[in-house]
């Protein structure tokens, strides 16, 4: 109940109000007693009663509290709407703590990526120089002795020498021998079984080099070059000294200690038939 209200409404005779501020008459409601209020308890347990437009109510911080804009007393005490006080200033000091975190961990999440990045580079251009040097080592090798080697087969070698020899022998016996006497001290030919031994075309070369050595104007002769010889496929070796006569070709093989099988007098000539062209010791 406004108390206030309620006053007003009623009519207040004047002379039991006084209108000077200053008067310290007390307000009196008619028909009660003056020591009881007006639902009839005794008016000293109570607090003195204030005339409303003189004295303010219940003094509250203006804009933070909508009930200061209604009259004092109007809300409860404890019910008056909290929509308008002010919000903590913690969640804000929050909030720029949490932003300052996240720039750190963004600052070392950027520091990490460009360490790497850096480290990535440095291995890279080292990886890249090793391997320009050992592609110019590898494409551009020093250059050094060249070794070669040849497997000759001794056999096919001695054919060649005795075809070379007998070729150079041929030119100087037609040139200065044919048509003459000679001593015939060897008639060997590849596969011939004799003196203990099976001859080829390295043995025959040898004996050839060996005689030429020991004996002066020895010559190597292909039989098939020479028609005064039966067969064809010998190697045959004379010492040509221009022997006069087939008795002077016989007493050089004595004087030289060779038998009979191994030295005899043969007439060399390239027209000339077999017939009586071998004279041998007796």
């Amino acid at each position: 109940m406004n108390h206030f209200a309620e006053t007003v409404q009623r009519d207040i005779g004047s002379d039991r109000v006084s209108l000077d501020k200053g008067s310290t008459e007390q307000f009196a409601n008619p028909g009660l007693p003056q020591d009881q209020d007006a639902y009839g308890y005794p008016a000293s347990q109570l607090e003195p009663q204030y005339p409303g437009p003189q004295y303010p109510g219940p003094q509250y911080p203006g804009p933070q509290y909508p009930g200061a804009q209604y009259p004092a007393g109007q809300y409860p005490s404890g019910q008056y709407p909290m929509t308008g006080y002010p919000q903590p200033y913690g969640r804000s000091g929050q909030s720029a703590a949490r932003g300052v975190i996240l720039g750190l961990a963004i600052a070392c999440v950027i520091a990490l990526v460009i360490g790497c990045v850096v480290v990535w580079k440095k291995v890279s251009d080292s990886s890249d120089s090793t391997v320009e040097t050992t592609t110019a080592q590898v494409g551009n090798p020093q250059p050094g002795p060249t070794t070669t080697t040849t497997v000759v087969d001794p056999e096919a070698k001695a054919a060649r020498d005795l075809a070379s020899s007998s070729a150079s022998d041929t030119t100087y016996m037609r040139s200065n021998s044919d048509n003459r006497w000679a001593a015939q001290v060897s008639a060997k030919w590849p596969g011939l079984y004799a003196e203990g031994r099976t001859w080829d075309n390295a043995s025959i070369y040898s004996e050839y080099l060996s005689m030429k050595q020991r004996y002066p104007n020895v010559r190597l002769l292909r039989s098939a070059d020479w028609p005064v010889f039966t067969e064809k496929h010998w190697w045959v070796i004379v010492s040509a000294q221009q022997f006069s006569t087939p008795s002077s070709a016989l007493s050089w093989c004595v004087s030289q200690s060779l038998d009979k099988d191994h030295c005899f007098a043969k007439f060399i000539s390239s027209t000339s038939g077999p017939d009586g062209s071998t004279l041998y010791q007796r």
